[in-house]
């Protein structure tokens, strides 16, 4: 098994009421840490409620692959700094927004 990173999970935003999102969060997490909830917890970082669905947890590669798998998930990414194209290197510049 690799050395978990912090992954951010994007989940379906579905019928879930708001007040339930974190246990559905943790139910997804928990599904891929043997079933444990407290497991879950512990690699739970944050839980993302507004404008998107999801959560971000430190994830190894194993559980990654596992969560890409299940019905409901739209993602998981590494986190990190996100590069647009273009830019410095292409000699692009935004000048006004």
């Amino acid at each position: 098994m690799g050395e978990a990173e912090v992954h951010i999970v994007h989940v379906e935003k579905g019928d879930t009421p708001l007040d339930e999102v974190e246990g559905k969060h943790l139910d997804v997490l928990a599904s891929v840490c043997g079933g444990s909830q407290e497991r879950a917890k512990e690699l739970i970082i944050y839980h993302y409620k507004h404008g998107m669905r999801g959560f971000a947890a430190k994830l190894t590669p194993e559980q990654v692959r596992e969560l890409e798998s299940k019905p409901g998930i739209l993602g998981v990414n590494k986190q990190g700094v996100a590069h647009t194209t273009g830019g410095a290197s292409t000699g692009m510049k935004v000048t006004r927004v």
